[in-house]
């Protein structure tokens, strides 16, 4: 079955992304524009996607700002530690149950959707 199965994940190129979201989130406040992607889904139909408000979230916790980053998005508090051990450990392959993520990306939907009130 699909959900049972780990994901084997190469981490080699999530490694460089990893890295360039901590260094974006360091980077973008300093920027004097202080404009952001919008979220295209949210944009065209109303409805927030899963990674709303990842860049306030992941920005916030770099910035130790724990509250503001939990509002935004609570999976930004999971995904900078991640991003840095990734960089700092360099494990070149990680199994991850399909189900854990799967759990992780339902549950931050369901958290957007009552966040942007779609849920009422």
């Amino acid at each position: 079955m699909l959900f049972e199965r780990p994901l084997t994940i190469d981490l080699v190129a999530l490694r460089r992304l990893g890295l360039a979201m901590v260094a974006l989130a360091f980077l973008l406040p300093l920027q004097p524009l202080k404009t952001l992607v919008p979220c295209p889904l949210r944009t065209l139909t109303g409805v927030p996607c899963p990674l709303c408000g990842m860049t306030t979230s992941v920005i916030a916790t770099l910035h130790l700002h724990f509250g503001a980053a939990l509002a935004a998005n609570p999976v930004g508090l999971l995904a900078v530690p991640i991003a840095i051990a990734l960089v700092l450990l360099r494990p070149w392959v990680v199994r991850v149950p399909i189900w854990l993520l799967a759990l992780v990306a339902g549950a931050s939907w369901i958290f957007e959707l009552h966040r942007f009130g779609v849920l009422g």
